[in-house]
This record gives structure tokens, sequence and C-alpha cells, in this order.
């Protein structure tokens, strides 16, 4: 707990006068100071205890585009006010520097609760942190206070604003039969949505083909597990995004307009009716990601997908891992996208763009599927 240094001041200056002149309205000034701070002292000690903050696990986006709103909720669980709470947090990008800082002072009643928002806006797209920096609670007429260490984080999410994409949709791609596409659903709500996809797994059954062995998973769970040979795996066209982290440049901004791009993408070919996987590798699990988009609803969902994914230091070759993760799997046209910004059709470089010109290359060059 900490005194206010001006009313220390003022205390040395109430007994000076009252040893120097002996006076007894001085001395009685000092007495009442000394009560007071005591008074203040356990106040702040007593709320110390008394107060909790919930964090949510991440902001929602804005009205506005690059703008997220972060809620939280104060308690007071005691009987005495809370005078004076300041409040300081942090919005930190992938690299966990500082992007924006904001402080707040508020106060709060006896046995009460209340919501605060803050709103965080940031020109890059992707997936933030909110972190908690200082609690620092007061007493009345802010003679005392104390600061609490906090480790509490959320997140918030800035979405990627689609570009213009001057793309054309070969008539090879047009025309591709997709035998059972409607049989891959998007896992709303689902415990999948956080993992791998897993309804095409089953237990190994004798006669089953080696190559149809998941191993990675059977060696997690110790039994020989296998995919299922359906067809449901017929998508037009497999756009693989490579998550290795950037190694020039600004590492956020590069994020950023890889984000973009693939939103852009992929919303460009929801626009011509090309329905479409897109697919990343999955760091925490060790396995393929693979969500749907046929729809302008499973792009929200598999843009918020990829923004939640981990980054890896070292490139992936994901069409070796595809295929051996599903070698029945059937496609008219594969694209990759890594954080260089680089652009391929099978070996083939279509594109290749900067953050800075990244909207006027998407918009001049034509990119055919």
């Amino acid at each position: 707990v900490m005194i206010n240094p001006l009313f220390v001041l003022l205390f040395f200056i109430l007994l000076y006068t009252a040893v120097l002149y002996q006076s007894q309205a001085a001395l009685a000034l000092c007495v009442l100071f000394i009560f007071w701070s005591l008074a203040s002292f356990f106040q702040v000690l007593y709320c110390r205890k008394m107060i909790r903050i919930d964090l949510p696990f991440s902001a929602y986006t804005g009205s506005k585009e690059q703008q997220a709103v972060f809620t939280f909720t104060l308690k007071n669980t005691g009987f005495l006010p809370l005078s004076g709470v300041r409040l300081c947090f942090l919005l930190l990008d992938q690299t966990g520097k500082k992007a924006e800082e904001k402080t707040l002072f508020l106060s709060l009643g006896p046995r009460s609760r209340r919501k605060f928002s803050l709103t965080f806006s940031s020109p890059y797209c992707g997936r933030f942190h909110v972190q908690l920096k200082e609690l620092r609670i007061y007493s009345f007429f802010s003679l005392a206070w104390a600061s609490l260490k906090t480790d509490l984080t959320g997140e918030a999410v800035f979405f990627p604003k689609p570009l213009p994409v001057l793309l054309k949709v070969s008539e090879k791609t047009r025309y591709f039969i997709s035998e059972e596409e409607d049989g891959l659903e998007t896992p709303f709500l689902a415990s999948s949505a956080c993992g791998s996809l897993m309804e095409d797994i089953r237990r190994y059954r004798p006669r089953d083909p080696l190559k149809l062995v998941h191993w990675k998973l059977s060696a997690r769970t110790d039994d020989l597990m296998v995919r299922i040979p359906d067809t449901e795996e017929g998508f037009c066209v497999l756009l693989f995004l490579d998550l290795a982290i950037p190694k020039q440049g600004d590492p956020v901004r590069q994020i950023s307009a890889f984000f973009q791009w693939a939103a852009s993408l992929s919303f460009a070919m929801v626009e011509m009716k090309c329905s479409h996987l897109m697919i990343w590798f999955d760091q925490k699990e060790q396995c393929l990601r693979r969500l749907p988009v046929r729809n302008e609803e499973e792009l929200d969902f598999a843009v918020y997908c990829l923004l939640h994914g981990e980054f890896y230091q070292d490139p992936k070759s994901l069409y070796s891992l595809y295929s051996r993760e599903y070698p029945t799997a059937a496609w008219a046209c594969r694209l990759l996208l890594d954080t260089r910004l680089d652009l391929w059709r099978e070996e083939e470089k279509l594109l290749s763009s900067a953050p800075e010109t990244l909207k006027e290359d998407l918009a001049s060059t034509e990119i055919i599927v």
C-alpha cells in the first residue's frame, strides 16, 4: 500500500507547525491525519480482497471496420465502496508488441457490479491479445492506493476486408463434377471446430488398405485408426494456406496482408459460385484443417478459424501432406498462398505481391482457377 506523497508532505508541514508554534489546532490535524491514513490503509486492503474482474475470452467486432469492442465486468463483493479504480489495458499484436493502450478510472458502490466497454482499433487484421496490465485501487480522496498484479488476458479479432480480385474460373473447374459435395458440413459450434475434422475416422478393419491409416491419430489413441474413403472430398478448388512465420519485413503487417489476400481470394470464388476448401496445417493438433466454403456464412467461419491458427517456423509441404492424409481426394485446381504473399497454382507462381501493393496487384492481375 502506497501513501500519496502530497499528503505526506502536508502531514510534516502540520507537524512542524504544531511543534514550532505549539499549535493545538495543527496537532489536532496531525492526529486526524494519522487516523485518516489508518482508515485509508485498511480500506484499501479490504477492497483489494473484495474486487473481482471478469474478462471475456474474446472481443466482438465493432460497428466500424478494424475495430473490436472489449466488454468486461467489475464486481465489488464487499460492504465498502470502491471510490477509485484505475485499469490499464494493452492491445498486443502477434509478436507481443504494444499496439494500443487504454486507461480507465472507475468507481463502484458496495455489493455491486457493472459492465464497461473498451473499443480497440488496429490498422491490421488478425488475432490480437488484450492484457490487463495494471489494476490500482484508491482510497477516499486518493490518500492511499494499492496495485494488484494480474495476468488476465483476452483476445480481440480484427477481420480482414475483402479486396477486389480479378478472378476467372476455367471451364475445367466450372464443370468439375464434385461427388457428394454436400456431405462435408461446416461444424458450427461443434467440438471439432477447434481441432481436426473427425467425421471420417473409424477403427481399422481387416483388409483396410494401409494407405488409409491415420498414423498420427493412431499414435495418440494407441489404436489403429483409418480414414473412411468416401467421396465427400470432391471440391473443385483446394486453397492451401501456409502459415509459416514471415522472415522478412514487418511480421504483423505481412500476416495481415496474408489474411486479407486469403479472405479476398475466397470471397471472389464465393461470388463466382466456385465452392472450395480452405486448408492449412494445425500446429497444435499436428494435422491438416480443411473447411468448406460454399457461401458467405461458411467463409466467415473459415476466416474466423484461420485467424486463430498458430504460425510455425518452417514452411510445410501442404500438397504432399494432403495427398497422404486424403488419398481419395479429387480436385480440379490447387492453389497455395504463403506468408511471403506468393500465390501458386500447382507448381506455377501466379502472383507475387507485397503488403503495400496488394490491392493494386489483386485488381490488375488475372488469376485463373
